[in-house]
């Protein structure tokens, strides 16, 4: 039976390969390992899951970075890659973001129901 992985990013760090980032990218590796993961965008990091995020303005030391970051589209690529991804409803409205303003197929869990969640999962990262 393939293992069940909760991974759950609550950083916003995007573009900069450390540990949001990571999470994220290596959620997408879990299903060729033969896991079954899941993302839940927590705290911060439920900004991740705003419909029209993209980060191709980026610029260090006056140099654009290319290609660029279409956060967007990393959400929709692990969810085409069978991956569910949810984030807390209290965190998306203490920002201020409603459930309209997610990425098509983004779930919202209660806080209050995380308990009985993560009960289905084998193991859980935390990034």
């Amino acid at each position: 039976m393939a293992k069940k992985i909760l991974s759950i990013l609550s950083h916003t760090e995007y573009g900069n390969l450390e540990d949001s980032d990571i999470g994220l990218f290596a959620s997408a590796f879990a299903p060729v390992a033969g896991s079954r993961m899941t993302i839940l965008l927590a705290d911060e990091a439920v900004n991740y899951g705003v419909r029209g995020q993209e980060g191709s303005g980026i610029e260090i030391a006056g140099g654009k970075v290319q290609p660029g970051f279409l956060i967007e589209t990393d959400i929709r690529s692990v969810q085409q890659a069978d991956i569910p991804v949810y984030a807390f409803a209290e965190d998306l409205e203490a920002r201020g973001i409603a459930p309209a303003d997610l990425v098509e197929g983004v779930r919202t869990i209660s806080r209050k129901d995380f308990g009985r969640f993560i009960d289905q999962f084998d193991t859980v990262w935390n990034w």
